[in-house]
């Protein structure tokens, strides 16, 4: 019964990233969306950007986002989650986020993506992975199997792994698989479970399965996945949740223990190259989200708390271990969820994708924790032409009113 109790969390969790974190599209935003102006006083994590896709009942979100540098970024996701739907993809080119046009046909909605070069971003979704290669986006693979993908590492060009783990609602999934350039090879034995992955080089994957005593941790050394039984004290009685590569000698997997029961502590284990090192959060939680480094030595990541008035959270681990909390709201929404993070390469700020409930639906939302010439950077600039009401809607929503013509007021 616990394991089914997480189960339905794990897999709502997905849905509430969904509802207000991401999902799906049945519109095209045809003009670009420019950033909100960040001023000097303004907080560690901001909307600097608010869409709406098809009629005002769809609960729009973004559920992935990757960022290569200051100047090129993606946000993924789409809108109306549990009615028609269609995937959505923003990108950022240092000025303004623009809708990015994906293959016609595609239903769903994008749940992971990654990167390695401006021309090499891939996302995956619901039977299908999309490939961009600096100009458009195609369609590099479909599964006619009913199934969500819920992880990629795109390594370079001719090495990119998808995952597709069902471990938590035990039906078949799509399994894992390879492409080495010329062809899609499906991997079998401890890589069919895997749930979610980080890469480091084409030789050195970590990686994470679901199961029912929490999964394990797994890494990949360019030949065979093999179990890291060095972590297993570090996440013990830990459901897993996300992990994260970011050097040879550098990995965190999260989690929340205990690992049966529909709440916990959030948990936090690092390898430093040689062992692992349990943290865990002062605060009850009842889902972590994806996590990213503050660039620092730290780590930022978004939590949902549980009980009748569930919030969304972001955590921050310092480097030396201190924990602190900052709490997620938009106004008059009536909820709000965030549910991954990208660190910009080179500074300490960083992307977000989510969603935001209204009264009637739901909107998407690009957050940000800018810092130093990123903050500088996400400036204010004309409203483009169809987008003024979108905006002038968000921003009132999170206690500032931007007219049309740049005055503000407060709401």
């Amino acid at each position: 019964m616990k394991r089914a109790q997480r189960a339905a969390i794990i897999v709502a969790s997905l849905t509430t990233v969904l509802l207000t974190t991401v999902l799906v599209t049945t519109g095209i935003l045809a003009a670009a969306i420019p950033a909100r102006a960040v001023g000097a006083s303004a907080p560690d994590w901001q909307i600097v950007a608010t869409v709406h896709y098809g009629p005002g009942g769809n609960a729009s979100g973004y559920s992935a986002v990757v960022a290569l540098t200051s100047r090129d970024a993606w946000v993924f996701g789409g809108t109306n989650p549990g009615g028609l739907s269609s995937p959505a993809a923003q990108h950022w080119n240092g000025q303004r986020w623009q809708s990015s046009p994906l293959p016609p046909g595609l239903t769903g909605f994008i749940v992971a993506a990654g990167a390695s070069s401006a021309r090499n971003a891939w996302a995956v979704g619901d039977g299908y992975a999309l490939r961009w290669n600096g100009t458009k986006w195609s369609v590099a693979k479909t599964w006619p199997r009913f199934g969500q993908l819920t992880s990629v590492a795109a390594i370079n060009r001719d090495d990119v792994w998808v995952f597709g783990s069902s471990a938590f609602s035990g039906e078949a999934g799509i399994g894992t698989w390879h492409f080495n350039g010329r062809g899609w090879i499906r991997a079998g034995g401890m890589a069919s479970s895997i749930y979610r992955a980080s890469a480091v080089a084409r030789h050195d994957i970590w990686a994470i399965t679901a199961g029912p005593r929490g999964g394990s941790v797994v890494r990949y050394n360019g030949h065979t996945w093999k179990r890291v039984r060095s972590a297993e004290s570090a996440l013990a009685d830990t459901q897993l949740n996300n992990v994260l590569a970011t050097s040879r000698t550098s990995a965190w997997v999260s989690g929340i223990s205990p690992a049966s029961g529909p709440a916990g502590r959030l948990v936090l284990a690092h390898w430093d190259g040689s062992r692992w090192k349990r943290f865990v959060a002062p605060w009850d939680v009842q889902q972590p989200e994806r996590f990213a480094s503050d660039g620092a030595g730290g780590i930022w990541i978004p939590v949902v708390t549980g009980g009748g008035d569930p919030a969304t959270w972001i955590l921050h681990m310092s480097r030396a271990g201190r924990w602190t909390r900052t709490a997620i709201a938009a106004g008059r929404a009536a909820g709000v969820g965030l549910g991954d993070l990208a660190l910009i390469p080179g500074t300490t700020s960083l992307w977000g994708s989510g969603g935001l409930l209204t009264s009637t639906g739901g909107d998407a939302t690009i957050w940000a924790h800018l810092t130093g010439s990123a903050r500088r950077a996400v400036s204010q600039r004309q409203v483009a032409r169809g987008v003024a009401a979108v905006r002038y809607h968000a921003v009132r929503d999170h206690g500032v009113m931007q007219r049309p013509g740049g005055g503000r007021s407060q709401g």
